[in-house]
């Protein structure tokens, strides 16, 4: 076994299980009436340090990005999609931080009398927020929906197609994916990725911890899993333009926590449409 992959195991293990607990003590919260708190106070944590993570690189690769602000804008917008069930106080929200995020990132560059750089951190800073904050937003919005479980089973699902295409990938990877972006990806891997996120909602639905269809489960799998691996290209294409192999250098043998999230930030809004609109539900609540 490669020594990188023994890091990666030795590292992503126990984050594993730290995981799966999280959700579980989720469970117990809310029964408590604080569901959801647990997930949340997490996602403050990761997303903060993955927005720093992002705004670094996209510094590295010449763009003006607010290493302060997009970790605070990221944490407001993903806060703010967590009131699915109060809809007019969410849009609200996200309607304020729509035209004030921007506003407040221009300060900087306009008091420093650089006109020209406030325009661009301005949407730097706000893009890279709305991407974080969306895509970590859905996945703690499903949970709220659907349950604890099932946010957990898609987070695995999307996860679970990094370790599918990398097998796949080593023994019958032949066509290259994006070998400008990730010389590395293969084609085989990718549907060895896909087919193995499938697995793990099929194995998930025979177990009865989500309730859903064979079919409806191998669709969705399937489709998450791919959905993952553009997620994973596109912070790789960040990667390249800064010319940086990880995100960050916290977790030996995976990087940084960007590296982490980048796949299920990407396919966490789809995973929440496509969980919701099948009716897959919590096998056990």
């Amino acid at each position: 076994m490669a020594p990188n992959i023994k890091k990666r195991m030795l590292v992503g293990t126990p984050m594993f299980v730290a995981l799966i607990g999280l959700f579980l003590l989720d469970s117990v919260a809310a029964k408590y009436g604080l569901g959801g708190l647990p997930l949340l106070v997490l996602g403050w944590v990761l997303i903060s340090i993955g927005g720093y993570e992002a705004a670094q690189l996209l510094r590295s690769s010449g763009l003006a990005a607010d290493r302060f602000l997009i970790p605070i804008g990221a944490a407001l917008f993903m806060t703010a999609m967590l009131a699915v069930h109060a809809r007019y106080t969410s849009l609200m929200v996200l309607s304020i931080f729509g035209v004030g995020f921007p506003a407040v990132a221009m300060i900087r560059p306009v008091l420093e009398g650089d006109l020209g750089k406030a325009t661009a951190t301005a949407a730097a800073s706000t893009g890279i927020a709305v991407y974080l904050g969306a895509g970590l937003g859905s996945i703690f919005a499903l949970q709220q929906d659907a349950g604890a479980l099932v946010a957990l089973m898609a987070v695995l699902a999307i996860k679970s197609c990094d370790i599918g295409a990398y097998f796949s990938g080593h023994w019958f990877g032949r066509t290259p994916l994006a070998p400008s972006v990730s010389p590395a990806k293969t084609v085989e891997g990718l549907l060895g990725g896909m087919l193995f996120s499938a697995v793990v909602l099929i194995l998930a639905g025979e177990a009865d911890l989500i309730m859903a269809s064979r079919p409806q489960l191998l669709l969705v799998g399937m489709l998450l899993g791919v959905l993952g691996q553009i997620g994973d290209l596109a912070e790789s294409v960040w990667k390249r333009a800064a010319g940086a192999k990880d995100s960050g250098s916290g977790l030996p043998g995976i990087g940084g926590v960007l590296d982490v999230l980048d796949s299920p930030m990407f396919a966490g809004p789809f995973a929440w449409w496509m969980m919701r609109g099948f009716g897959i539900a919590d096998g056990i609540g």
